[in-house]
């Protein structure tokens, strides 16, 4: 049940994420800069090796964490999920600037992805405590205030590195995220009761598993498969494009052209978010998926054949003006075919296949960049996405079975 106080934690819970984005902001987008300038690696192509390992290691850390932690909220609550996620990228991604050398790089990293991942909590606890006729307005809200967080973090994160270098950009990333805890912490309210207990019974276990094959239905695995596709897609370019403006732009102040350009695409998942997040509860979600497959995959190619940072902001800002709106549709196609009880575990694999995405994109981009060059990595994406296309068929045909047998 929905209680008076719903739209107090919307409030709150938008601004914990753009404070959270900003933190984010400030210092990831700058990795292989840091690599470049403060642990000396110099070589281009091992340079996007280690690019690519390095967010191999995030993206896998995260992919084992996400079904355990939605698995502890839908047992213990929501809450708590964003509060443990918020404190610990607070408290442990400053460290990455402090780093000895790349093999200190990736275990900070590593660790520090398995406890955090403030978005898919804060998505779950947001979906649990709002009206379901709000859903879509209010993941699109919240999509805006993670890109809105996103522009601040990449323009300031820019300024930092480039004037007052690293640790004070990663410092400032620990503080973001604490302050949006506490936020948190003090001001969301949730009434969560936690499952009731049940008896130890011989028929608990063949009851587990047939309540398994009735959730794993075609349509809720058709929109697991497209966020593993969206996954690989949307994220496998996002570790290198500070070295497509070094490419493009050369090295002169790359920082803060690389914020610059990762800014205006921020301000493309803010349009996004508002426009997709509105018609998701006004027009059926899954008119919008061709219109947003192909324009994503088109722009993401002119990324890769960018001859400039004018033209690599514009196609970087289309591209995620498009993109960004194909999470929020999906969640809410997902909320319309699953029970509420249950969303926090489909939440959480979902996120999970979503990671597992780029898991699998960072082991085939370490491989572009390294024999291609970074433009081979943008030009993978775009393909991607319009290889979503056709998958369509089959997908739309299940969801709309399920969605009219609900």
């Amino acid at each position: 049940m929905y209680t008076h106080y719903w739209k107090r934690n919307l409030f709150v819970i938008f601004l914990s994420q753009f404070l959270a984005m900003v933190g984010f902001g400030c210092c990831m987008p700058f990795i292989p800069l840091l690599l470049k300038n403060h642990l000396h690696i110099d070589n281009e192509q091992l340079r996007g090796l280690y690019v690519s390992i390095y967010s191999l290691a995030g993206q896998l850390s995260l992919t084992v964490a996400y079904p355990f932690w939605g698995t502890l909220a839908d047992k213990y609550g929501r809450k708590i999920m964003l509060l443990r996620a918020s404190y610990a990228a607070g408290l442990l991604y400053p460290l990455l600037a402090f780093a000895g050398n790349f093999w200190w790089l990736l275990g900070i990293r590593f660790f520090t992805s398995f406890f955090s991942g403030t978005v898919n909590p804060a998505q779950t606890l947001l979906v649990a405590t709002t009206p379901k006729d709000k859903h879509g307005l209010a993941l699109g809200l919240l999509s805006t205030c993670i890109w809105s967080g996103d522009v601040t973090g990449y323009l300031a994160g820019g300024l930092m590195v480039d004037y007052f270098g690293y640790k004070v950009a990663f410092l400032a990333c620990g503080f973001f995220y604490i302050l949006g805890g506490v936020l948190v912490h003090l001001f969301v309210q949730e009434n969560f009761v936690p499952p009731a207990p049940q008896a130890a019974s011989p028929k608990v276990k063949p009851a587990a598993r047939h309540k398994f094959r009735q959730v794993a239905t075609p349509a809720v695995l058709w929109v697991c498969a497209f966020f593993l596709l969206m996954g690989i897609a949307r994220r496998i370019d996002t570790p290198f494009i500070a070295m497509l403006v070094e490419t493009v732009n050369g090295p002169d102040r790359a920082a803060t052209c690389t914020g610059i350009t990762s800014a205006f695409a921020a301000v493309g998942g803010i349009i996004a978010g508002l426009v997709v997040g509105r018609l998701c509860d006004t027009v059926a979600p899954r008119k919008l998926l061709l219109p947003i497959l192909i324009s994503s995959g088109l722009f993401t190619l002119g990324q890769a054949f960018s001859s400039s940072l004018h033209a690599l902001i514009l196609c970087r800002f289309l591209t995620y003006m498009a993109a960004a709106g194909l999470q929020p549709v999906l969640q809410v196609m997902l909320t319309k075919v699953t029970a509420p009880e249950k969303r926090g575990t489909f939440f959480g694999w979902t996120a999970s296949l979503s990671t597992a995405g780029g898991v699998l994109c960072n082991l085939l981009s370490g491989a572009l960049a390294y024999y291609v060059g970074v433009r081979g990595v943008f030009a993978a994406g775009g393909i991607t996405f319009l290889l979503m296309i056709p998958l369509l068929i089959p997908f739309l045909r299940a969801y709309r079975n399920e969605y009219r047998a609900s």
